[in-house]
């Protein structure tokens, strides 16, 4: 989809809107979400089951969360950057609203079952276990089939007033019209264009409240996730492999994220010291006679 920072000067991303529980991981915190909190690269926001929230870019995009999402923000690039790069943002489950105009900047969005990316579209979309669903209401998506981040030349297209659904595994089918089951699971405010309170918050910033320390279980699907997601969350937690209760989790599920193994054993991976030359009598040669 399209949206991303208007300039290094505005606020990136900014919660507008929140109803029901829903937290904010950032570093090795956790945080209550609030509204007027910025986001940022590497934030984590989860919603609880009755949870919705609102984030509006500067560029006039607007994202909206629903119950029981994981979203993960890989990348914010201004909408300005003369280096031309893309936002790239992860739901992982749950529901989600993407509204954007063609004045903004390009983003991909990434799920377990399909990436999507476009301009100047609304979408919305739902990811649980191991199938998701996406109704384009205007404008046009390209999708990109598994997890796999979609670009304006991937195969599938799927246009305004159209019904996508895939299970891992199997090819997408689009439809005319969404499926009942998906309508009626959909969230209510969906129905409607999103509101922007953006005007708000523009210019007041809310800083979020801290609730605690993450634990492993607290962040497990997280570094469990595909190596592109848990790479860069690594690298927070890597202080935590010196917490006995965290270091312990981690080394009971390393099979799911085997690249902690050098953080947790650095020991296996020392240069082995080169062995000591071997004394004449020992190496079998005779020493020369007078």
């Amino acid at each position: 989809m399209a949206c991303g920072v208007a300039s290094a000067a505005e606020p990136p991303a900014v919660v507008t809107l929140l109803e029901g529980q829903a937290a904010l991981l950032r570093g090795t915190v956790r945080y209550a979400l609030t509204e007027g909190v910025r986001l940022q690269t590497g934030d984590i926001v989860e919603l609880g089951d009755k949870g919705a929230a609102e984030m509006e870019f500067a560029d006039q995009c607007i994202l909206s969360l629903g119950p029981k999402a994981r979203f993960y923000i890989g990348a914010l690039v201004p909408r300005s950057a003369k280096t031309g790069g893309i936002s790239d943002l992860y739901l992982m489950q749950g529901w989600a609203k993407l509204s954007s105009g063609k004045a903004a900047a390009p983003v991909r969005m990434t799920t377990p079952v399909f990436g999507l990316g476009t301009a100047d579209a609304t979408a919305v979309i739902s990811v649980a276990d191991s199938e998701g669903a996406m109704f384009v209401e205007v404008g046009e998506v390209r999708v990109a089939e598994g997890f796999v981040k979609a670009s304006p030349t991937s195969p599938v297209r799927v246009r305004g007033g159209e019904f996508l659904s895939r299970k891992v595994d199997q090819r997408s089918t689009v439809a005319a019209r969404p499926a009942p089951t998906f309508v009626a699971a959909m969230p209510k405010a969906y129905m409607d264009n999103l509101p922007s309170r953006l005007g708000k918050y523009k210019d007041r910033e809310v800083s979020p409240r801290a609730t605690g320390e993450l634990a492993y279980t607290d962040v497990e699907m997280w570094l469990k996730a595909p190596l592109e997601i848990r790479r860069p969350i690594m690298q927070r937690f890597v202080p935590k492999a010196n917490d006995p209760a965290f270091r312990q989790a981690l080394v009971a599920n390393l099979k799911s994220h085997p690249e902690w193994d050098p953080i947790l054993f650095p020991e296996k991976y020392k240069p082995k010291e080169p062995p000591e030359p071997k004394s004449a009598q020992e190496a079998g040669v005779r020493r020369p006679s007078n």
